[in-house]
C-alpha cells in the first residue's frame, strides 16, 4: 500500500488537475435527501466514482472494500468523465472524492470529502440530495494516510442511510455532530490514536491523560492500520483531515470511528498559532466529560 512518494505526488497532481476540470467542487452543504429519494436510493444503482489519478491507492481500496462491505444496493464503478453524464439520472446513487473549499476560510485551502449522493435534475454536485460525507484528508496530504480507514468510512455512510430512513427528523442529521450522542461510550474502549491526528502539542499520552484518564494507545499510520486489520473486537480509533505546514491556516476535522462502522465523535476549529491542526486537548476533555 505504500508507494514511494514521488508516485504519489504525480497522482495527486493528475487526480486534482482532472476534478478540477470536471468541477467536483462543493462549496456548501448538499441538501438532505427527502423520504421518496431516500427510497429511491434504496432502489438505485451505486455507482462508484473512481480516482482519475495513477497510481492510485484509493482506487484499489475502494473497489476491495465495496466487494466486501457493500450490500445495500448494487453497484458498479466508472471513471470521473461518465458522472457529468449520468448525475442528472435518479436511477443511479454515487459515491465518490469531492474537493470542497469554504466560503468563510479566507486561506482557500482545499479538502476531500467520500460523498454519497443521489442523481437529480439540477446543474451542479452541490445541488445532489446528499446521503452522508466523510472528510478524507487535506488535499495534498498522501492517500496512504487514511485509504486503510476507508472500510469503516464506507460501512458508515451504508449505515447512515438506514438511519436516515428510520430517522423521524431527518433535519437532525444534517450535520456530522448528530453522532456526538455517541460520544459517552468511547471511554469504554480503548482509543487507538494515530500520531499524526494529533496536535503537534499534545503527542504524549502523559499530557492527553491530563484531560482523558481512559485507556488510549498512540501509534504511526503503520501500526495503526495493522492494529485494525487484526482487530477481533471493537476498536475505536481517530481520524484527522487538515493541513499539517508550520504556518498551516484552515480547517482541522476531527472525528472518531469504530471497527463497526459507527461514528463516535465529530468536531472541527479553525487552525491558529494557539490551536495547532489535529486533535487538541480540549477534544479529549469534551470527550472525557460525555
Amino acid at each position: 500500500m505504500n508507494y514511494p512518494s514521488i508516485f504519489s505526488r504525480i497522482r495527486r497532481a493528475i487526480s486534482l488537475f482532472t476534478l478540477t476540470t470536471l468541477s467536483f467542487y462543493c462549496f456548501a452543504q448538499n441538501p438532505l435527501p427527502s423520504e421518496i429519494q431516500i427510497e429511491g436510493f434504496l432502489n438505485s444503482k451505486t455507482l462508484v466514482v473512481l480516482d482519475g489519478g495513477l497510481f492510485s491507492a484509493y482506487n484499489i481500496e475502494i473497489k476491495d472494500v465495496m466487494e466486501k462491505y457493500w450490500d445495500i444496493t448494487t453497484y458498479d464503478f466508472i471513471e470521473q468523465d461518465e458522472f457529468e453524464e449520468r448525475m442528472t439520472d435518479s436511477s443511479y446513487s454515487f459515491l465518490m472524492p469531492t474537493y470542497s473549499r469554504f466560503e468563510r476560510d479566507k486561506s482557500g485551502r482545499r479538502y476531500t470529502f467520500l460523498n454519497l449522493l443521489l442523481g437529480s435534475n439540477v446543474k451542479s454536485i452541490s445541488e445532489l440530495p446528499e446521503f452522508g460525507h466523510v472528510p478524507l484528508t487535506y488535499t495534498d496530504d498522501e492517500d496512504e494516510i487514511y485509504v486503510y480507514k476507508l472500510r469503516y468510512m464506507v460501512q458508515f455512510l451504508q449505515r447512515r442511510v438506514k438511519e436516515l430512513k428510520n430517522e423521524d427528523k431527518v433535519n437532525a442529521m444534517k450535520y456530522l455532530t448528530y453522532y456526538n450522542k455517541n460520544a459517552n461510550l468511547i471511554k469504554n474502549y480503548t482509543l487507538y490514536i494515530a500520531e499524526h491526528d494529533l496536535s503537534s502539542n499534545i503527542r504524549s499520552e502523559s499530557v492527553i491523560k491530563k484531560e482523558y484518564p481512559y485507556e488510549i494507545k498512540i501509534m504511526n499510520h503503520e501500526e495503526l492500520e495493522d492494529a485494525l486489520a487484526t482487530a477481533e473486537d471493537l476498536v475505536l480509533f481517530t481520524h484527522k483531515a487538515g493541513p499539517e505546514s508550520k504556518n498551516s491556516e484552515g480547517w482541522a476535522f476531527k472525528l472518531i470511528f469504530g471497527t463497526d462502522g459507527t461514528l463516535y465523535y465529530y468536531n472541527k476549529h479553525n487552525i491558529k498559532p494557539k490551536k495547532p491542526n489535529g486533535f487538541t486537548s480540549s477534544d479529549f476533555k469534551r470527550i472525557g466529560r460525555y
